[in-house]
């Protein structure tokens, strides 16, 4: 038996075989032919790369649609054309043109200081890869499974998970990678157990036959022992019990000892996502990211956008969704929208991007104050920091429906528009906001963290300020909160911790009324907040 140490990339605890993933490597005996010919195998392998990822994203659901997506956008990024083009008419074949493309702009990403960004670098290689196997004349078969197994190598692809049939990956072992790699965001998404950074050691075990794999604890354990498999059998069916129990809470009010009602939303991207979490039991949509729309940077049509959201809407079955309007920037960037800054977290982003854009705001707003009559939507704002914002972002709303009414087109004209807290001048600054006629206030802890505290949320050396007690952050939400009553507004907390259900208890301590989280954390915050009695003094609670 050896146990090797990882990160935990998506939580959960399988045992199983172990299937191992080789992937292709340069190929052998390559002949190279004329630059023109070498150009046109290497366009029609492009083309015949992005119908099969076209085909992978047609299979796919929701973010795992969108990720698919943008590999097949890559595929048309200009500067990895440019490069492959001027290899090519240097003389070389374009099997190596593209693999070299490949390595210089995955480097080239992977020097960004942004880590999101930089885990992007995987993205390129998978799709890449693709081509290249094209060209060699390798099959690009899917991943046959023979039997459920955990799926290892040093690294997993997006397009290695997407592939296989649900349910045939028991886990996910990788000898590098990272948590916020695209394929491990497919495997929180799919529920699939993962381990990133195992080191290459445990691919030289001859042969990987089966293992445990306790993604709690980040860790791969070899060749059990009977002890081992037997403590894993434990916690499996422990597991499993608890998940039937949480299961009957599905239906069940969320109201706390004293009396206390709350309400728990799930944050989704798009159709798909919400109807998960009405099946996990959301009363509703806490947070709708927009943004995931245009992730190709091709932006959307009024009329594209408010069939989207009202697809939206009839997913969340007659529940509230509230539509954060794009929030492009920071971490969060678009081809051919985002702009380049020497700081992205404190430069054009969020309502900023909006208001620099007029045009596109007002699509969007028009498609959302039409979505607005066939339902329970509401809007907030990203980036929100002083009342200024809010009046000029108000001047488009209003210049939205005075376009409406002069076309004629039905809308909800008392559409009801919040600010989300993501900055310490937002909570300091509630009254003005609530003033302005703001209609409710939805705090985002990641970013008022990572703002109070002047630390980058996507830098793993600052993980301590997030994951702790932030008394700082809690004493603006303090603020907040004390606005919102005094204005009598609701308030709405988001965000990672909001996941944490003794963190939940601390916000609905606060006053928070609202939480909204991942779909798959709802039931476990819901039979913590069940248990709590908010009338109490926080210690006579253990």
């Amino acid at each position: 038996m050896q146990v090797y140490k990882g990160v935990s990339a998506s939580p959960g605890l399988v045992m199983g075989p172990i299937y191992r993933i080789h992937h292709s490597g340069a190929g052998l005996g390559r002949i190279v032919e004329l630059p023109v010919r070498e150009q046109a195998l290497f366009d029609a392998a492009v083309v015949l790369a992005k119908d099969e990822l076209r085909q992978l994203e047609e299979a796919a659901e929701g973010d795992d649609r969108d990720i698919i997506l943008f590999q097949r956008v890559m595929l048309d990024d200009p500067a990895l054309n440019r490069e492959v083009q001027e290899y090519i008419a240097a003389g070389a074949g374009s099997a190596a043109a593209m693999e070299r493309a490949a390595a210089i702009c995955a480097r080239r990403i992977e020097s960004v200081d942004d880590e999101y960004i930089r885990q992007r670098s995987a993205d390129v290689l998978d799709a890449c890869r693709r081509v290249v196997n094209i060209l060699d004349g390798r099959p690009r078969t899917p991943v046959q499974l023979e039997m459920p197994s955990i799926l290892a190598g040093e690294r997993i692809f997006p397009s290695d998970i997407v592939s296989v049939g649900r349910g045939m990956i028991l886990g996910i072992a990788a000898a590098e990678g990272s948590v916020q790699s695209h394929a491990a965001i497919i495997a929180r998404t799919m529920g699939i157990p993962a381990v990133a950074q195992l080191g290459p050691a445990f691919l030289n075990e001859a042969p990987l036959t089966r293992g445990i794999l306790d993604a709690d604890n980040g860790r791969l354990v070899v060749d059990p022992d009977r002890e081992a498999v037997r403590a894993a059998q434990r916690r499996i069916v422990s597991g499993g019990i608890l998940k039937k129990r949480m299961s009957v809470l599905r239906s069940q009010p969320c109201v706390t000892l004293d009396g206390t009602i709350l309400s728990l939303r799930a944050n989704c991207s798009c159709p798909e996502d919400i109807e998960i979490a009405m099946e996990a039991g959301a009363e509703g949509v806490g947070l709708l990211r927009s943004e995931f729309m245009i992730a190709d940077g091709r932006i959307p049509g009024e009329e594209e956008q408010y069939y989207f959201y009202i697809s939206c809407l009839q997913a969340a079955g007659g529940k509230p969704v509230t539509v954060r309007t794009f929030d492009i920037g920071s971490d969060k960037t678009v081809r051919g929208v985002s702009e380049p800054a020497l700081n992205p977290a404190l430069g054009m982003r969020g309502i900023r991007m909006s208001l620099a854009r007029p045009q596109m705001f007002l699509d969007q707003v028009c498609a959302l104050l039409r979505a607005a009559a066939k339902g329970p939507l509401q809007v907030m704002f990203p980036m929100i920091t002083c009342a200024e914002d809010w009046r000029l972002t108000m001047e488009l709303v209003n210049r939205a429906k005075a376009q409406l009414r002069q076309r004629g087109v039905p809308f909800k004209e008392d559409t009801v528009f919040g600010s989300m807290i993501e900055v310490p001048s937002a909570a300091l600054l509630a009254p003005e906001l609530a003033a302005q006629g703001c209609g409710f206030f939805s705090i985002g802890t990641n970013d008022l963290t990572q703002y109070t505290y002047a630390a980058d949320r996507l830098d793993g050396r600052f993980s301590g300020y997030f994951a702790g007690e932030s008394t700082a952050v809690h004493r603006l939400i303090d603020l907040t909160i004390a606005a919102a009553k005094q204005a009598g507004l609701p308030v709405c907390a988001c965000g990672v911790s909001t996941s944490d259900p003794g963190r939940a208890v601390r916000y609905a301590r606060q006053g928070v009324r609202i939480l909204s989280m991942e779909a798959s954390s709802i039931l476990p915050v819901k039979a913590k907040l069940l248990e709590a009695d908010l009338a109490a003094p926080e210690t006579a609670q253990g």
